[in-house]
């Protein structure tokens, strides 16, 4: 059986895992608060994404100026403050977001004052279940490696369900949700990288 794998390194300065960053971006942008502001959307999603492409240092007033607001040159941050005054619109959509429909959510996403990179957390009471799944994609991904991509065995040493080729699915016994996670692996795999579930 041939396994098509894809993996991915672990994010440096963060603890939450790069699928529930996502997942958290387009639970957000898909809300009623955020579903008409769509300047704000874009600003969200545009720092969200370059943060997660590892290129969060470029984040500055003048990028989002003309990537986000389609501001052409000559344009002279200092004159025009449509970036700034839109952080703060975002900040406060950001707060009225998770004091309503997001008061649940897994993953906080928020901006310092006076800056332009998003900051991600998790909620507390999320925490647990989601540690548990990263160390459960951790501990998946040594061992395929220690059993050579043996998936039949691994398969019924670490309680995952091979759905279709290349694709794993990973139940969690015990989970009040019963949730289910889906892994995708490839034969770069190494110790160092992490298991990335499917989204």
């Amino acid at each position: 059986m041939s396994v098509n794998l894809v993996v991915t390194a672990p994010k440096a300065g963060s603890d939450v895992p790069e699928c529930a960053i996502r997942e958290q971006l387009l639970r957000m942008l898909d809300s009623r608060i955020f579903m008409h502001s769509h300047r704000l959307s874009r600003f969200l999603r545009f720092t969200v994404e370059t943060t997660l492409a590892g290129q969060a240092e470029i984040l500055k007033e003048y990028l989002i100026g003309t990537e986000v607001y389609d501001r052409k040159p000559p344009y002279h941050p200092s004159e025009d403050s449509i970036v700034r005054s839109e952080a703060r619109r975002l900040r406060n959509k950001l707060k009225q977001y998770y004091e309503s429909v997001g008061k649940d959510d897994s993953v906080f996403i928020y901006y310092r004052p006076g800056g332009y990179i998003p900051v991600f957390r998790l909620q507390r009471k999320n925490r647990n279940r989601i540690e548990t799944n990263r160390a459960l994609s951790d501990f998946l991904a040594e061992g395929l490696i220690a059993q050579g991509l043996d998936l039949p065995a691994a398969a019924k040493e670490l309680n995952v369900q091979i759905v279709f080729e290349g694709t794993m699915r990973i139940s969690h016994p015990g989970s009040a949700s019963s949730v289910l996670t889906d892994f995708r692996f490839d034969s770069k795999i190494t110790k160092r990288n992490r298991v990335r579930p499917v989204v």
